[in-house]
């Protein structure tokens, strides 16, 4: 059966229960090897536009949490072809997503989604709405604080030129609200300086 599943893809956050370390690190699935440390270089070099406009989004409709997180980004950015604001990308791949909050997340988060499906819906059982919620649509919201949700999806029958099977996958950008917080008011690129502060800063 095909592979699905949800890759981490983070600047700086906390090692799995180490959130009381000031230590904030690379996601695992950013570095695990040599081969995916270059293929999650390129993935953010080819995506730079879809950031850059999701960006300008974020600037417009949370100018305040903008700056917090630009400021942080750019303390904790890695990988330098991603633009920010956002610390993380969560790629949900073609899983169906049930209610919950993301309570770890410090504010707005920002959700899209790609593929070829029917379906797919997104709830805001707090607010008591259904979005439409298809390939182009952007949500902004605090993802922390709203309970949401996808609707049942179903794959579109046929496989792309390029050998990919149908179905959806979500995309989230997001900041930890721990890593927000280990780096406030840190200098720009301390977290490469300082390799995420397991070293003195020179």
């Amino acid at each position: 059966s095909e592979r699905t599943g949800v890759t981490h893809l983070v600047h700086a956050w906390h090692m799995q229960g180490h959130h009381t370390t000031k230590v904030v690190l690379p996601s695992a699935d950013m570095v695990r090897n040599a081969q995916v440390t270059q293929a999650v270089q390129w993935y953010l070099a080819y995506t730079r536009p879809l950031a850059l406009t999701l960006q300008e989004m974020f600037k417009v409709s949370w100018p305040e949490y903008y700056e917090m997180y630009r400021a942080a980004f750019e303390a904790g950015v890695w990988v330098e072809d991603d633009p920010g604001p956002w610390l993380g990308r969560a790629i949900i791949w073609k899983l169906q997503v049930l209610p919950h909050r993301d309570g770890l997340d410090g504010g707005p988060t920002a959700i899209f989604c790609l593929g070829h499906f029917t379906g797919g819906e997104c709830y805001l059982p707090d607010l008591h709405i259904k979005l439409q919620y298809r390939p182009g649509d952007v949500l902004i919201f605090l993802s922390g604080d709203l309970y949401h949700a996808v609707g049942d999806w179903k794959p579109i029958s046929g496989v792309s030129t390029g050998g990919i099977t149908p179905g959806r996958v979500g995309n989230v950008f997001f900041s930890p609200a721990d890593s927000l917080c280990a780096l406030k008011g840190k200098p720009s690129r301390w977290s490469k300086k300082t390799a995420g502060g397991t070293l003195p800063s020179s």
